[in-house]
Formats: C-alpha cells, sequence, structure tokens
C-alpha cells in the first residue's frame, strides 16, 4: 500500500510539474536528471547492481533450464512406461 501511495503521489506531482513548468525549466530538470543518472551509472554503486542482476539472471536461467530438463524427462519416461493414454485409459502395454 505504502508503495502504491508514493506512486501516486509521485506521478500526480510529476504531472503538475510537467504541465506548469516552461521550457527552459523542463531543460533545466531534464539536464540535472541526466547528470544525476550519468552519476549513478558511473558509480561502484551502479557497476555492483548491475554485476549482481547478471548473476541473479544467470542462476535464474540456470534453474528454469534445470526444471524444464526435469520436466521433459519425467514427462518422456511417463510416455514410455505405458502411462495413460490422450482419452485417459490405460495403455496397453
Amino acid at each position: 500500500m505504502k508503495f502504491a501511495l508514493g506512486f501516486i503521489t509521485g506521478l500526480a506531482v510529476g504531472g503538475y510539474l510537467a504541465t506548469t513548468m516552461t521550457e527552459d525549466q523542463r531543460a533545466q530538470a531534464q539536464a540535472q536528471a541526466s547528470q544525476a543518472a550519468a552519476k549513478v551509472k558511473n558509480s561502484t554503486i551502479g557497476t555492483a547492481v548491475k554485476e549482481n542482476a547478471a548473476q541473479v539472471g544467470g542462476a535464474a536461467s540456470d534453474r528454469i533450464t534445470e526444471a524444464v530438463d526435469s520436466a521433459g524427462d519425467a514427462v518422456t519416461d511417463a510416455v514410455s512406461d505405458g502411462g495413460p493414454s490422450s482419452d485417459g485409459s490405460p495403455a496397453a502395454r
């Protein structure tokens, strides 16, 4: 709930500021935002976040691949062992 309230407040304030700012004020705000983003991007924190995100993505990809392989193996085993046929009746052996 706190996130939603903050998000809605941010949208309202941002919308108000965007509609009441002059073109020069918008350009100045954009320049300041770009500078702040560049500082974060080039900081050690930004580097650590990028590296950790890549590690998490890699680990998640590995786990998903393992799960899909296991599921495929289970289905293959069930079909080859004479599991239920497509109509729900037991398969003939």
